[in-house]
C-alpha cells in the first residue's frame, strides 16, 4: 500500500524546522526518529519524484535534544525573629512557585547562621542588620565569602533603653539613659538584686553583645541588671504584659514589629551614632541597613533569583501589616506569606511576568 508523498511533505518540513533548533538526548527518541525515517523512506518508494525522496530522508538529520537539568535546592537562614521568618516564607513561595527551585531552611540565630552562610550551609539570609553585624560583615566582604544582593525593612529602629510613655508621663525627669540611676527604684523587681531590671536583647543575637558592651561602657553594673528574655516572643510578652497592667518597664525593643507599632513607647536619649560608628562603644543604635546576602555560589546557578532579590523591597509597613494579620488570626508564617502575596501587589514589581503568572495561579 502506497502513501501519498505529498501528504507527508508538511510533516517532514516541520521535522526539519524542529531539528534546526532542538536536540534529543534520549536514545529511545533517536531510535524512534530512525524508525520514522525508515518508514517514510519506504513510503517514498511509491513516489517517482526524486525530490520527495530527498526531502523525506532528511528527517534522519534530527539531532539530540538536551533535557533540562533539575534545579538545586536553595537553603535559607531561618533567623529566629518574625520579620526574618516571614520574609523567608514569602521569598521561598516566590522562588518555588515562580522560578521552580526547591527550597529549605536551617534554624539558628545571628551568631550561628552568619558562618553558615559563609561556608555554604545556607545560601540566603534575608536580614543582615548593619551596623550590628558590621565587624563580621566587613571581614566577610573582604574575603568574598558573602554577596549583597538587595535590602529590606527600610523604616527600622532599635534601642536598649525603651519605656512605656505612661512611665515617662509619671516621671518627667526620665528622659535620658543617664537618668536611669536616679529612677532605678521604678524598675526594681524581686529578682533584680535591688537594681533596675532591664530586659535586654536575646542571647545569640548581635544586639545582645552590643547591649552588654554598652552596659559596661556606661558604668551601669551597680544599678542595672541585664535580663535575658530567652526569645523574641518572650520579650514582647514581657513588655505587653507590663503594659496591660501599667507596670514600669525598661528594656530593648526594635521595629518594625507589631508590638512597637501598637504600643505607645518612648526611647530614652543617648549620644547619636556618627556615620560608621560602633554603637557598642557608647552610642544610640542608628537606623540600620538591613541587607539580603547570599553565598557566592548562588548568582551563577540561580541568576533569575538574584535578579528578583535585586528588585526586592519589603517595607516596614508591609512587615507590620503582615505580622498584625498573623497575630490577629493566629496564623502560621506560611499562611501569612500567602495572605500578603494575595493582598499586596508590591511583589509583582520584583518578578518576571512569567513568574508572576505562576505565583498568581
Amino acid at each position: 500500500m502506497c502513501v501519498n508523498a505529498e501528504k507527508i511533505f508538511f510533516s517532514v518540513e516541520k521535522v526539519k524546522e524542529v531539528s534546526m533548533f532542538t536536540h534529543i538526548r534520549s536514545s529511545w527518541s533517536i531510535l524512534l526518529a530512525l524508525m520514522v525515517a525508515t518508514s517514510l523512506v519506504s513510503f517514498a518508494g511509491c513516489s517517482s519524484d526524486p525530490e520527495v525522496v530527498e526531502k523525506i530522508v532528511e528527517v534522519e538529520k534530527i539531532v539530540e535534544v538536551e533535557k533540562e537539568q533539575p534545579k538545586e535546592t536553595i537553603i535559607f537562614s531561618n533567623l529566629n525573629w518574625d520579620s526574618a521568618l516571614l520574609q523567608n516564607s514569602i521569598a521561598r513561595y516566590i522562588i518555588e512557585n515562580g522560578y521552580g527551585y526547591p527550597t529549605d531552611a536551617v534554624d539558628g540565630n545571628t551568631v550561628s547562621l552568619f558562618p553558615a552562610l559563609q561556608d555554604g550551609t545556607t545560601h540566603v539570609t534575608m536580614e543582615i542588620w548593619l551596623p550590628n553585624q558590621q565587624d563580621v560583615w566587613d571581614e566577610a566582604m573582604k574575603e568574598g565569602s558573602v554577596v549583597s544582593v538587595g535590602s529590606s525593612l527600610d523604616d527600622n529602629w532599635q534601642s536598649m533603653f525603651v519605656i512605656p510613655k505612661y512611665v515617662q508621663d509619671a516621671n518627667p525627669g526620665l528622659v535620658s539613659y543617664k537618668d536611669i540611676e536616679a529612677h532605678k527604684d521604678l524598675f526594681v523587681t524581686p529578682d533584680s538584686d535591688g537594681k533596675a531590671r532591664l530586659v535586654s536583647c536575646i542571647a545569640g543575637w548581635k544586639c545582645e553583645q552590643v547591649n552588654t558592651a554598652k552596659h559596661e561602657v556606661y558604668g551601669m553594673d551597680s544599678y542595672v541588671k541585664l535580663v535575658d528574655p530567652g526569645s523574641a516572643a518572650a520579650l514582647f510578652a514581657d513588655l505587653e504584659g507590663a503594659y496591660a497592667r501599667e507596670d514600669n518597664w525598661l528594656g530593648y525593643i526594635w521595629g518594625p514589629t507589631k508590638t512597637a507599632a501598637t504600643l505607645d513607647l518612648v526611647v530614652l536619649e543617648e549620644e547619636p551614632c556618627p556615620p560608621g560608628c560602633d554603637p557598642s562603644l557608647g552610642y544610640a543604635y542608628p537606623v540600620a541597613d538591613v541587607l539580603i546576602a547570599v553565598h557566592p555560589s548562588l548568582p551563577a546557578r540561580a541568576p533569575d533569583v538574584i535578579e528578583m532579590f535585586r528588585k526586592y523591597d519589603f517595607t516596614a509597613a508591609s512587615q507590620v501589616s503582615a505580622e498584625g494579620w498573623m497575630a490577629d488570626n493566629d496564623e502560621s508564617l506560611d499562611n501569612t506569606a500567602v495572605w500578603w502575596l494575595k493582598n499586596d501587589d508590591a511583589w509583582k514589581a520584583w518578578v518576571t511576568s512569567e513568574a508572576e503568572a505562576k505565583i498568581t495561579a
